[in-house]
């Protein structure tokens, strides 16, 4: 037996002790080829490179990865704990060293503050950040791991952890909505002053407390898929390098496409085919749910593709609208899917500019208060100049004086049909001026010879 034969013999064990099948494991590896991008070809290439990095862990190589637990309700750990079969976090723990994580690690308190100082010391680790990052009371609304020393008071600020341990990553994974432009927490009135992981430390930069920004990939949705994660982790395993991204800093593979684009119910929306209220004959015959305040048109994410639960199901799919949640810009902390998405239940959404935020309810009901007023202030307009009421009742004026005196200029089809009357009427009698006029002339004529 080769070395490689032990190498897939001992692998596979691994796999048989958890209680995963080696058919399961290569069913994984596709739907992560599928996430990244790549074509089925890919798969045993997948598959070799997740192979090796367990087999790696023998020998004590591992990428070392932080997961900070910022304001969050450690949603996206629960999604990312308990996802796949087989069990992703198993296959990630067997690839990466999870060397501080606050709700998966086994340790707590003085020794696993102390592992992700030494971590961030010796660099060349993954920072996995989940939660928005919180500025508000200068950055004391979230602290973490604080011993009670005034010495280590500054670095149990939240704000500070994230400084710290992302100026020697060599690359940031932000999990989940939160992270990437706050999430529920960035929705007004935010007096902790929440903010996604990149403008956070876009804002740093600026102020100089970093030198420099490592890549950051941006993976939204609440939860955030649990595949997305890995597969960009075994994208930095397998080839190096983080996937290609779009302006937003998110996959492109994966956040290019609008939900709409691959929803099975899109059949239903061609056709003009709605659900309008739950429980109805339209909803059990599976009819688009675009009525009922879908967001997909407007969401990219390939959630009909990539599913939760075991790939077994999507929001859509379980008969309930989008309420798109991978909506999100991490440039602008205000322009989140909780604020900008909701009704979630309704066609209308919000408006957001400049940070002010504006409901098409109330834009509607201004509008129509501007027509009232503008209508009542006509009406006065015109009972204060004798337009609405006489002693004969009520007297308009059925032709402008300016018109009565420039009939050839009249303007108005009814005006121009007067004006045109009384022209070709001047140029009947003056015609049959010049007939008598003739006639005259012609007996004056006559009487002389």
């Amino acid at each position: 037996m080769t070395t490689e034969e032990t190498c897939i013999t001992s692998f596979d064990e691994k796999l048989e002790q958890r209680g995963v099948t080696r058919r399961s494991f290569l069913k994984l590896c596709g739907g992560i080829a599928a996430a990244l991008g790549l074509s089925q070809a890919m798969v045993p290439k997948v598959a070799n490179a997740l192979e090796e990095a367990a087999t790696r862990k023998e020998t004590g190589y591992l990428v070392p990865a932080i997961w900070l637990e910022l304001a969050s309700c450690t949603g996206c750990t629960e999604s990312f704990a308990s996802a796949d079969n087989p069990d992703i976090a198993t296959v990630v723990l067997e690839l990466i060293s999870l060397n501080y994580a606050e709700t998966l690690s086994a340790g707590a308190g003085h020794s696993l503050e102390e592992a992700r100082r030494e971590t961030i010391a010796a660099g060349g680790y993954v920072l996995i950040i989940e939660g928005a990052v919180m500025e508000g009371w200068d950055g004391n609304a979230l602290r973490i791991g604080w011993d009670g020393r005034p010495e280590t008071f500054e670095e149990a600020k939240g704000t500070n952890i994230v400084l710290n341990a992302a100026e020697n990553a060599d690359a940031i994974l932000a999990v989940g909505s939160c992270a990437v432009d706050g999430g529920w927490q960035a929705a007004d009135p935010n007096p902790a002053g929440a903010i996604g992981v990149q403008q956070f430390l876009t804002k740093s930069q600026r102020a100089g407390k970093i030198a420099t920004i490592p890549p950051i990939v941006n993976i939204p949705c609440c939860p955030a898929n649990p595949e997305h994660v890995t597969a960009v982790i075994v994208h930095l395993l397998l080839l190096g390098g983080l996937p290609d991204l779009n302006r937003f800093g998110m996959p492109s593979l994966m956040f290019d496409q609008t939900i709409h684009d691959n929803c099975p119910r899109r059949g239903h929306f061609e056709n003009g085919a709605f659900v309008y209220h739950f429980g109805s004959d339209e909803e059990k015959k599976g009819y688009c749910l675009y009525a009922m305040g879908c967001k997909g048109p407007q969401t990219k994410s390939n959630c009909s593709i990539v599913r939760w639960n075991r790939n077994l199901n999507w929001c859509v799919g379980a008969g309930a609208p989008c309420a798109g949640c991978a909506t999100a810009n991490p440039f602008r902390s205000h322009f989140n899917w909780v604020e900008m998405n909701t009704p979630f239940l309704a066609r209308m959404r919000n408006f957001s500019v400049n940070g002010a935020h504006f409901s098409p309810t109330w834009i509607a009901y201004g509008v129509g208060a501007v027509v009232v007023v503008a209508l009542v202030a006509h009406g006065f307009g015109m009972k204060a100049t004798g337009r609405t009421k006489s002693k004969g009742g009520p007297v308009f004026e059925l032709e402008r004086k300016w018109d009565k005196e420039h009939p050839d200029q009249a303007i108005g089809s009814a005006k121009a049909a007067k004006a045109a009357a009384r022209a070709q009427g001047r140029a009947v009698a003056e015609e049959e001026e010049e007939v008598v006029v003739d006639a005259a002339e012609n007996s004056e004529q006559g009487g002389d010879d």
